[in-house]
Order: C-alpha cells, then structure tokens, then sequence
C-alpha cells in the first residue's frame, strides 16, 4: 500500500479520534459543575495539563524505546478506560480522576497521530497535508455541538455523550492497529529541556510561532470551559439552542483550512500578514462578547463565528509555517509546540479564577481579547 492511500486513512482515523473528543468537549465542563463547584471545574483541566506536560517532556524518549505504534496504541486503551470510568460512575473523585486522564490521552493521542501525518504526508505539499488534515479534524468538531445537544436534551443526559465516544475511540483503536502495519520510527532525537530552551533563544523564528500557538491554545481552553457555563449558567440558554449556535460558530474552520493551505502552496502568500489579520479579528470579537446580553441565537451564533474565522486563520498558518520548519524526527520540537496545549490549560484556567474573584463573569471575554493583543507583537519577529 503507498503512502498517499495510507494517508487516507490517517485522515479518517483521525477524524474519528477527533468526533470522539469533540462531542464532550463544550459538555464537559457543565457536567462536571454538577458534581464539583462551578469555581474548580478549571483546576481539573490543570491537572490534566500539568500531567500532559510531563509525558510530553520526555515523549521522545518513550518514542525511542517503545515506538509510535505502540505508544498510540497504550494511549487509547487507557483513554477507553477513563471513558468507562466517566460512564459508570456516580463518585465525584472517580469522575474527577478518569476526566484528568481522558483529557491527557487525548492530546497524547493526537501528537502520535502527527508523526504519522508527518511520515506518511508529502513535505512539498505541507499546506495541503496540513490543511487538509484540518478541515477533517475541524469538520468533527463543527458536526459534534448539534449531536451533543441532542443527547444531553433527548436521549439520556451526559454519561450518553461518554458512551458514543467510547465507541468511537474503540473504532479508532481498531482501524489504527490494521492501518500502519508497515509504518517504522524515524530515529527520534533525544534533546534536554535545556538544549531545546537554547535552540528556541537562538531561533527567534521557531520561539515565535510557538508563542503565537500558545496563545491560540489559550484562547481555545478559556473560550472552551467558560462558554458553555456563562450561556447556559448565566444567560438562561437551553442546550437545544447552544448546539445550533456552537455548530455556526465551528463553521470557519471547515470552510477555510483547506483552501488557505492550498493557497498559501501556490501562491507563497505572506504569513505574516495574514496572522495580524487573524490576531485582528479575534481580538476585536472575543472582546466584545463580554458586552452582549441579548438571548438572541443569531447574534450569539454570528459573534462566536467571528472569532472562529480569527482563529482558524491563526491554526491554519500557524501549523503550516511550523511544520515547513521542522522534520519528522524533530520530536522535541513537535513536543514543545503540542506542549503549548496542556500550558495553555494550566495557566488559563488560574488566570481565569483570579478574575473570577475581582470581575463579573462576561468580562472574562475582555480580559481575553486584551491578552490575545500580544500576538500582534510576536508576529514581527516571524521570518517571511
């Protein structure tokens, strides 16, 4: 079998993992404020991070001595695990624990899937391959709101969300374990935390992009744990009507990864530009949520789909200029990048509860436009 319908199948795969992820993603914070205080649902997605982090830190020498396959494989019985835990359970601590490792095989998982994106993709192509493989990802995501709601409001409740994403993880399992047989490990390279934070001081190029992916993280894990509770919790909104709105919202980012990759493939487009241009709009949107009070659906939907075109403008870029940078045996770099997600859950969350003590809760969404104006200032440092 060739590499382009190996590929194939990466993508569907992945598309998979990333339904199974997605469809609890805007849930689960909401579910989990039924069973611990509405204030410490963001500290469990720091401890998940903080975990995350710890894997990731030492990912390339668990790659060297077990390999990809065999890694991804661990990483998703374990996640299939958390999920039964998540379904069977009533005890606050059981589901608390099993949610903390559900959300770190999920990123573990998908850093796995990179190295075979990566092997198998071609490196002439990356803004295709990569966006491409974005708009499969982000298509799970933007099909998941209207499904989610739909459970939670019709069928049963949360623990139906957990049970349809175990069975898809077990899909994923299944269809990985048949679909790289033959693939084999580069020899991934060993480097210290030190020797990569000296790489980074050196290479302003690579630090750059991976503080502007940072920054996208954090926007995502703030936006994630704290919309859903401030439109159900603090607006009145019923989740019928969220999952329409979060269903707009996710739109973007299937109708532009694809085309923008391609794009920026042929006609070399300046990255750094179309980056401001992003930073622009989502600064401009997520601030100005914090002053909408209406229970319009329509405004709600088109103000979050603003702030998705910005930030799938930033995501798109963002993976292409990054992986044109780097190779596949380049772990420690694709770790320090993909670390970016478990930091960013770490300090949003922290920051978010020191305002909770100081601000009204839709000011939160001002405080985060005002943070994300520190891309515009990274962005220069970037390399055409």
């Amino acid at each position: 079998m060739n590499k382009i319908s190996k590929i194939k199948k990466i993508y569907i795969l992945s598309f998979i993992f990333s339904f199974h992820i997605a469809i609890s993603a805007y849930a689960n914070s909401v579910f989990l404020s039924s069973y611990i205080k509405e204030d410490y649902v963001g500290m469990l997605y720091t401890v998940s991070s903080i975990i995350t982090l710890l894997f990731l830190s030492s990912f390339s020498r668990i790659l060297k001595s077990f390999g990809n396959k065999k890694v991804v494989m661990i990483l998703l019985c374990l996640n299939m695990i958390s999920l039964v835990g998540m379904i069977t359970s009533i005890n606050p601590v059981t589901i608390a624990s099993s949610f903390i490792f559900f959300l770190s095989t999920n990123t573990l998982v998908l850093f796995c899937i990179d190295i075979f994106i990566e092997h198998f993709g071609d490196p002439n192509k990356t803004g295709k391959t990569r966006g491409l493989y974005l708009t499969l990802i982000n298509t799970a995501w933007m099909l998941s709101p209207l499904l989610t709601s739909f459970l939670i409001s019709k069928e049963g409740g949360y623990k139906t969300i957990y049970i349809l994403a175990f069975i898809m993880v077990s899909i994923m399992t299944f269809g990985l374990l048949f679909s790289v047989k033959t693939f084999k490990d580069e020899k991934y390279k060993r480097v210290s935390f030190l020797k990569t934070f000296k790489f980074l001081r050196k290479n302003k190029n690579i630090f750059s992009i991976v503080f502007i992916n940072f920054l996208l993280q954090f926007f995502y894990s703030w936006m994630v744990v704290y919309t859903p509770i401030y439109l159900i919790d603090h607006l009145g909104f019923s989740w019928d009507k969220i999952g329409i709105i979060f269903t707009i919202m996710l739109a973007p980012f299937v109708i532009l990864g694809l085309p923008l990759g391609v794009f920026v493939d042929k006609y070399n487009l300046n990255k750094k530009k179309i980056l401001s241009i992003g930073f622009i709009i989502i600064i401009i949107s997520t601030s100005l949520i914090s002053f909408i009070t209406t229970k319009q659906v329509i405004i709600w939907a088109i103000i979050l789909f603003i702030t998705r075109i910005g930030a799938s403008i930033i995501e798109t870029i963002g993976e292409i200029y990054f992986f044109k940078n780097i190779k596949e045996e380049d772990t420690y770099l694709l770790g320090i990048y993909r670390d970016m997600n478990p930091v960013s859950y770490i300090t949003a969350p922290i920051l978010a509860t020191i305002f909770f003590l100081i601000l009204p809760f839709n000011l939160l969404f001002l405080i985060l436009g005002i943070i994300m104006v520190s891309g515009l200032f990274i962005i220069p440092k970037l390399k055409n």
